[in-house]
C-alpha cells in the first residue's frame, strides 16, 4: 500500500525590521480615530456656542424692538403731549414688573437735534442717553427687560396726500404736522429666577449704570406722531 508523502511544515522567517509592526500599525490608526473623534466634538461644540449666541442675538434684539413699540403707544396715550409724575407705572403687567416713566416730563423737552435746527440725531451729542437716564423702564418676568429714551428731534409739515388726510378742512381738526420722535431702545434677555424672585440678568447695576456683564441688543428708530 501506498503511502502518501510526508509534507515538512513550513518555517517562515521574520526579518527582525518586522517585530512589532503590527502593533505600531494599530497604534497609528488608534491615533487617527482618537483624533477624527476629538475634531468631531469639538466642531460639535462650536455649533451649539454659535446656535446659543445666535438665539440671545435674536431674543435680545426682539426686546429693543419691543421697547420702542411700547414707547410709541406711551406718546399716543398722552397725544405727544402730556405728563407724569416721576417714576409713575404707566402699566402693571400680571406677572412682576411694570412699564414705568422714570421721567414724566420727556415729552415737554426742547429738541435733542445736532448741529441745532437741523432736525438729524446724533447719538453722540444727545442731551440724556439710554444708558444714563432713561424716560422709559419696561420689566416684566419673562417677557420684557428694556430701557427707552425718547428724543424729540423735528416738527414737519406734511405734503401731498399726508396734508389732505391731516387737512382741518377735512373736519374734525387733524393738524397738517406731525412731530419727529428718535427712540433709542437698549434690552437683554428677560429670563426670571423664581427662586430670588429677580431677573437673571440684570440690565443695570445698583448704581443705575448698564451691567457690562450681560447680552445687550440696542435698536435706534425713528417715529413720527401726528397730533389730532
Amino acid at each position: 500500500m501506498r503511502q502518501p508523502p510526508l509534507r515538512m511544515p513550513q518555517v517562515f522567517q521574520r526579518t527582525d525590521r518586522e517585530n512589532g509592526f503590527v502593533l505600531v500599525l494599530a497604534l497609528f490608526m488608534l491615533s487617527i480615530c482618537s483624533t477624527i473623534g476629538t475634531a468631531a466634538l469639538l466642531t460639535s461644540t462650536t455649533e451649539l456656542d454659535i446656535a446659543g449666541n445666535e438665539r440671545v442675538h435674536k431674543e435680545t434684539v426682539y426686546q429693543a424692538e419691543a421697547g420702542y413699540l411700547i414707547a410709541a403707544e406711551v406718546i399716543r396715550m398722552q397725544e405727544a403731549y402730556g405728563s407724569w409724575a416721576d417714576n409713575e407705572h404707566f402699566s402693571d403687567f400680571p406677572v412682576p414688573g411694570s412699564i414705568v416713566i422714570k421721567d414724566g416730563e420727556f415729552l415737554f423737552e426742547g429738541r435733542d437735534d445736532y448741529p441745532a435746527g437741523s432736525g438729524r440725531w446724533n447719538k453722540n451729542k444727545q442731551l440724556d442717553t439710554v444708558e444714563r437716564s432713561p424716560d422709559i423702564e419696561i420689566r416684566a418676568a419673562g417677557r420684557f427687560n428694556a430701557d427707552v429714551d425718547v428724543d424729540k428731534i423735528a416738527v414737519r409739515h406734511l405734503f401731498g396726500a399726508g396734508a389732505e388726510f391731516s387737512s382741518a378742512s377735512e373736519g374734525m381738526g387733524v393738524s397738517m404736522h406731525t412731530v419727529i420722535y428718535n427712540m433709542d431702545c437698549i434690552a437683554t434677555l428677560p429670563a426670571w429666577d423664581n427662586r430670588n424672585n429677580r431677573f437673571v440678568r440684570l440690565l443695570r447695576l445698583p448704581d443705575g449704570t448698564i451691567n457690562p456683564a450681560v447680552p445687550l441688543s440696542e435698536i435706534i428708530v425713528g417715529y413720527g406722531y401726528i397730533p389730532y
